[in-house]
């Protein structure tokens, strides 16, 4: 059968929530539930959204935007298990040549990895921010741009960070520090070292005009892979047996940096989230991005809930897909 026939087929007869949850949620292009490493529901209902759709490209690839970004949270813990980085205290200054001189020779993969840095970045202001991510896009060298920018005047807390800053452009330096550690293109790195382990091989990146590879998201992927991304960070860094990532990696990684307001905190580009449950209020950890796109972990569970959708710029989008995801889980039993 071909992919274009698979869609709308719920592989098992387990669908009501799902399905009364999505009738309440138009916009979505994919639905997976994995529960215990196993798929229990595929939903493909239409075909992915693509930024630089090729010719023969997988219909179903979706770009899931800042969904990205937690991925390069994994590369940057792979690059410290693998020993081209010492650790998250490292400073630019010290990978990357060319920020040596600059204002920002001090700043820690963790500043970035926590979106803490003094980079004057801050995407949620739009345009009244020097770092905002669709500046950075018109320029043909996105390192330059982002390693220009002025650094902010702000206090630091007693870990040494500055206040919350959403900053695309700070998550795609990171890529380019794993490239200048590993010394392997990023994109070439995480297919390696994540990707080919877990069996994925359709992916698709957005790059520069001067072929530089973005980290801070914009990537295309199957709703499938997902899954099994969130299955990595679920098990502590382990998949089928093999410990991809260090456990204390990982955990550190879904560790409460920040905390932003009533159920909502931040990792390591991982976001904390506060969800209804039959058993009352569950700590979750979550990837995001813009459009309502949203892969979900449940300990409770055991369960992964991935949901694609294409509703890009509204303010709601990825409330609306925690609310769908919080729906399917409550139709799932707890893990034995």
């Amino acid at each position: 059968m071909s992919v274009l026939g698979l869609w709308g087929l719920v592989h098992v007869a387990w669908a009501g929530p799902l399905e009364q949850a999505l009738a309440e949620r138009p916009g979505v292009v994919a639905v997976v539930v994995e529960q215990q490493g196993e798929v229990v529901t595929h939903r493909q209902l239409r075909e992915g959204s693509h930024r630089h759709r090729q010719p023969g490209a997988d219909p179903t690839l979706h770009d899931v935007r800042s969904v990205g970004k937690s991925i390069t949270a994994l590369a940057v813990l792979s690059a410290v298990a693998d020993g081209h980085l010492s650790g998250i205290e490292v400073r630019l200054g010290a990978i990357l040549p060319d920020a040596a001189e600059g204002p920002h020779a001090g700043t820690r993969l963790l500043d970035l990895l926590t979106m803490s840095s003094t980079l004057d970045c801050d995407d949620w202001q739009g345009r009244r921010s020097p770092g905002f991510e669709e500046r950075m896009y018109r320029r043909r060298s996105w390192r330059s741009f982002v390693l220009r920018l002025p650094a902010r005047r702000v206090a630091l807390d007693e870990r040494g960070l500055a206040p919350f800053s959403y900053c695309t452009a700070g998550v795609f330096l990171l890529g380019q520090v794993v490239e200048e550690a590993v010394g392997e293109p990023f994109d070439a790195y995480v297919q390696r070292r994540l990707l080919d382990p877990l069996g994925i091989e359709a992916v698709q990146w957005t790059r520069s005009r001067s072929a530089e590879v973005q980290a801070g998201g914009q990537l295309e992927l199957r709703a499938v892979d997902l899954a099994k991304l969130g299955r990595l960070a679920l098990d502590d860094g382990r998949w089928h047996g093999q410990q991809l990532i260090p456990e204390a990696l990982v955990s550190e990684m879904l560790q409460p940096w920040r905390t932003l307001g009533p159920g909502t905190r931040y990792g390591q580009l991982w976001w904390g989230l506060t969800i209804g449950s039959p058993a009352g209020p569950e700590e979750v950890w979550a990837m995001t991005g813009n459009g309502g796109n949203l892969v979900l972990l449940s300990r409770r569970a055991d369960a992964v809930v991935v949901v694609q959708a294409d509703d890009y710029g509204q303010g709601d989008a990825v409330q609306r897909s925690v609310d769908l995801a919080a729906a399917v889980l409550a139709g799932l039993p707890d893990a034995p």
